[in-house]
C-alpha cells in the first residue's frame, strides 16, 4: 500500500517542473543537469537576440530618411559651363552658351511654369513668357551670373543641375502682341546659342 503515494509523488513532479523531463528545443536529447556547464559557467558571451544573423552581418535600416533628394556634388565627366552671355542681331537677340569639353545634349521649349530639379518648386522670371533649355549630361561648371538684357530678354536665370542635367530659364518679352516669339538652338564644338526673334 506505500507504492501509491510515491507514484503520486512522481506524477505531481513531472507537472511541477516539466523542464527536468523535456528535450533540448533543436530537437535533441536535452544535457543531463549533473553533468551540463552553461555558456555564463564557461565565461562565453551570450548573445539575448532570439534570431542573431550571421557574424558581421549588418540589420538593415529602416529609420525614416529625410532630405531634398539631390546632391551639390556634380560628376565631371561631362561638358562644363564655362560662361554665358547675351547679344543683339539685326533680327534677333541672342544667348550664347560657352563650355569646355564639346557642347552637350539638350531641348528647348517654351513653359507655362519654369520648374527643374526634383523638388519641384517655381522659379519666377521677367518676362511675358519663359523659355526653358535643359542641357543633358554635363559636369560641374560655373553658374549662370547676372547678365545684361535687351528689350526681347528679359531676364536669364539659372535653374541649378540635377543629376546631370543644367536647367536655364529665359524671360522673355514678346513686343507687340501675345504670341511667343519664334526661336531657334543651334550648336558647334563649343557655343550652344538660343536665337529669339525681336518683334
Amino acid at each position: 500500500m506505500r507504492s501509491r503515494p510515491v507514484v503520486t509523488a512522481l506524477a505531481m513532479a513531472s507537472v511541477l517542473f516539466p523542464s527536468a523531463c523535456s528535450t533540448g528545443g533543436h530537437g535533441g536529447a536535452g544535457p543531463s543537469p549533473s553533468t551540463s556547464a552553461t555558456a555564463e559557467d564557461s565565461g562565453a558571451t551570450v548573445s539575448k537576440s532570439p534570431a542573431a544573423g550571421p557574424a558581421g552581418a549588418v540589420p538593415p535600416d529602416t529609420s525614416r530618411k529625410s532630405g531634398e533628394g539631390h546632391s551639390a556634388v556634380q560628376s565631371t565627366a561631362g561638358p562644363a559651363l564655362e560662361r554665358v552671355e547675351t547679344s543683339t542681331h539685326d533680327t534677333y537677340d541672342r544667348v550664347s552658351f560657352h563650355f569646355a569639353g564639346g557642347t552637350p545634349g539638350f531641348f528647348a521649349e517654351y513653359v507655362d511654369v519654369l520648374r527643374h530639379g526634383g523638388r519641384g518648386e517655381e522659379y519666377d522670371i521677367s518676362g511675358d513668357h519663359r523659355l526653358k533649355i535643359v542641357f543633358i549630361a554635363v559636369g560641374a561648371g560655373s553658374p549662370v551670373g547676372e547678365l545684361d538684357t535687351t528689350p526681347t530678354l528679359r531676364e536669364v536665370r539659372d535653374l541649378s543641375v540635377f543629376e546631370g542635367e543644367h536647367g536655364i530659364g529665359i524671360g522673355i518679352d514678346s513686343g507687340d502682341g501675345d504670341d511667343k516669339p519664334g526661336f531657334r538652338v543651334s550648336a558647334d564644338a563649343t557655343t550652344v546659342a538660343v536665337d529669339v526673334a525681336r518683334s
